[in-house]
């Protein structure tokens, strides 16, 4: 027996029982693997020997380890052993890697073509995770397409994202130049054929790279070196560098040279990806390539970012943004604007959608979303229109009822208090007879002080509620799992109380100020500063500072801010409307009498369960603006932290397990 298949039934390192093969490529194959400790299932990379006699590929294939095996992130396959291992045939590699059940995005995408919105956000939601977090370690994948994005079944009707395939990522804090590899897996699927697994193994073959590339023997192995120096700018061509740069060098299978240009007309994206990426040798797969990829120029995170905007495109729209033989694909990435999303595809997508899946193809690096994650959040924040925040809102209002109604209670206590008040007042007038002009001043005054009041009661449990509410929701939003206290929320609100009450009384004089002088600059001022409260409570800002950046929060989305602004005051007017005459003509009150008086006071407590509902609304505002800005909710999470005080010793020591795999620059220094 001859070929891959020798290895089967052959233990592998005293741990590995080889079971059966997935796939092969031109380097090595892929088996279904046993572990013999653990009797676990795993996906095993195995080099062949002949490929062992090549220093720079055995080096290569250890910085291919290294970068899979420093990322810990749910999204991405998890790498578990590495080694070399001495049989038969001679000494050989290996990688293990999870074993996955499900089928890859390219799968979906043969049989669905465009898929809703919702799974559109959802999938590169997940996917960006993965590539922020590789970005992060200082990882560029350079090869991201729907073959190498994986859906696994969660047992739960849903599914979880798994980025694979890290062969040919760019690793920088590991050595300066990239790990690249032939043959490259990142994991094995079950329900898959042989077939389809032996092209879903091999990552890069040599095609025809035209003039980007030249061929040369290195070692006794056939090898293809590409001239790519990391600060070119332009296409490379031959004879300008003649040594090869590090960066660039890729291992080819001596079988696999050609010459000529090879279709790449968009088709299956399962079956035609791995042949598109035996034509993209210049590091990744031509229809998914970056601008700066497909010419030679530096390859940097937003080379990823473009790629990610190719597989958003085409989950819309049905197909890449470009199609044809490789370079015309190359030249196009380079030279062509692609044709708008919203007139490829069938579904209108909605027009700030497009926008950013645009954006994040555009030519020049500078103009795309500068991390993935701000990609992810414009795409998720912008899907979501405004029946989706207030259907978001009533969820939350109706998960937590108990603790809001708490929360408004303990607020509208002086409400209360100056309500029934007012209330006396009423009864006063209309049964004690007012005699003499000291009479009337002291009923006069006493209206004056108890209205007054009642406005100021009425203003401060706005405020409360508002501020409380909007640190409750950052939290549920950046830490869903986190048992909802109102204690931390009032800590945080009583430890900046001040800057609070100064930017909350600044903001209303100016509101006051335009509605002296005309009514629509006051609903412009209340407009531009609507989402002053989270930003004091939440960023730490205050005054001047605090409104400018409530400001330009509001103008990532006019529309949205000005639409919700008039609901908040059109929803309590409605409610109440409907309350008063629900409740007016069931009783049939007379609106003279003096009932009718007492029961338009208490119909105004109606605020105690209203209130909260509307305040949500603002703070799912502020995050959808963070949203589309591309902001981490991190580190607001962190300013609500320093409400909680102390820690406990177990909290503290989940805070330093969630920071041993973030680079150093990016932990935070707050908390235990």
């Amino acid at each position: 027996m001859q070929g891959p298949e020798q290895y089967l039934g052959e233990i592998l390192d005293d741990k590995y029982r080889l079971e059966q093969l997935l796939g092969s490529g031109g380097m090595g194959a892929v088996y279904l693997a046993t572990h013999l400790g653990t009797e676990r299932y795993v996906a095993l990379k195995l080099i062949s020997p002949q490929f062992m006699r090549n220093r720079e590929f055995v080096e290569r294939f250890k910085r291919e380890a290294r970068a899979a095996g420093r990322l810990r992130h749910p999204n991405v396959v998890d790498v578990t052993d590495f080694g070399f291992a001495r049989m038969k045939q001679g000494q050989v590699a290996y990688l293990v890697m999870e074993y996955l059940d499900g089928c890859t995005l390219g799968d979906v995408l043969d049989e669905e073509e465009r898929l809703p919105l919702e799974w559109v956000a959802d999938i590169l939601e997940q996917v960006c995770s993965a590539v922020h977090e590789a970005h992060q370690q200082g990882i560029v994948h350079r090869d991201l397409k729907p073959d190498n994005i994986w859906l696994e079944p969660n047992r739960l009707g849903s599914y979880r994202v798994k980025v694979l395939d890290f062969g040919i990522a760019k690793v920088g804090a590991i050595s300066a130049a990239p790990v690249v590899d032939e043959d490259s897996t990142a994991t094995i699927i079950d329900n898959v054929s042989a077939e389809r697994a032996a092209e879903a193994t091999t990552n890069i073959l040599p095609g025809n790279l035209e003039s980007d590339t030249l061929m040369r023997p290195v070692g006794g192995e056939a090898v293809g070196t590409l001239l790519q120096n990391e600060k070119l700018t332009q296409p490379f061509v031959p004879g300008d560098h003649p040594e090869a740069e590090d960066d660039g060098t890729l291992l080819f299978d001596q079988g696999t040279r050609s010459s000529g240009d090879r279709h790449t007309e968009h088709g299956s994206t399962s079956a035609q990806g791995p042949a598109l990426t035996r034509v993209g040798a210049i590091m990744g797969t031509p229809l998914y390539m970056s601008p700066e990829q497909c010419g030679g120029g530096y390859v940097d995170t937003r080379s990823d970012i473009y790629s990610l905007g190719v597989i958003a495109y085409q989950m819309l729209a049905g197909e890449p943004p470009f199609a044809g033989n490789t370079s015309v694909v190359m030249r196009a990435h380079r030279e062509e604007k692609p044709r708008d999303l919203r007139e490829r595809s069938e579904k209108k997508v909605p027009k700030r959608v497009a926008g950013v899946v645009m954006s994040a193809l555009s030519k020049n690096p500078v103009e795309r979303p500068q991390t993935a994650f701000a990609l992810a959040s414009a795409l998720r924040g912008q899907s979501e229109g405004i029946g989706a925040l207030y259907r978001r809102a009533f969820s939350l209002y109706s998960e937590y009822f108990p603790k809001f109604l708490k929360l408004s209670f303990l607020a509208h206590i002086p409400v209360i208090v100056t309500t029934f008040l007012m209330i006396g007042l009423s009864i006063a007038e209309h049964t004690v007879p007012r005699s003499g002009t000291t009479g009337k001043v002291v009923m006069g005054s006493a209206t004056v002080i108890i209205v007054l009041s009642h406005i100021v009661s009425l203003i401060g449990a706005a405020a409360v509620i508002s501020g409380v509410t909007a640190v409750l929701i950052t939290q549920i939003s950046a830490a869903p799992l986190r048992p909802v206290q109102l204690r931390v929320a009032f800590g945080v609100v009583r430890k900046r109380w001040r800057p609070f009450l100064k930017t909350m009384v600044l903001v209303t004089l100016r509101i006051i100020v335009a509605f002296l002088l005309l009514v629509i600059p006051a609903l412009v001022v209340m407009v531009r500063y609507s989402l002053y409260a989270p930003v004091v409570l939440i960023e730490g800002r205050e005054k001047k500072a605090a409104m400018k950046r409530a400001r330009e929060l509001a103008s990532r989305s006019w529309r949205t801010i000005i639409i919700v602004t008039a609901l908040q005051f059109l929803i309590p007017s409605i409610i109440s409307g409907i309350v008063g005459a629900f409740i007016g003509a069931s009783f049939k009150i007379n609106r003279k009498s003096l009932g009718y008086e007492i029961f338009q006071h208490l119909l105004g407590l109606i605020r105690i369960f209203v209130l909260p509902l509307l305040s949500i609304v603002p703070a799912l505002l502020y995050i959808k603006m963070r949203q589309l800005g591309g902001e981490p909710l991190s580190a607001a999470l962190a300013q609500i932290e320093e409400g909680e005080g102390a820690r406990s010793k177990w909290q503290q020591r989940m805070r330093t397990r969630l920071s041993l795999h973030t680079p150093i620059s990016q932990k935070t220094t707050t908390g235990g």
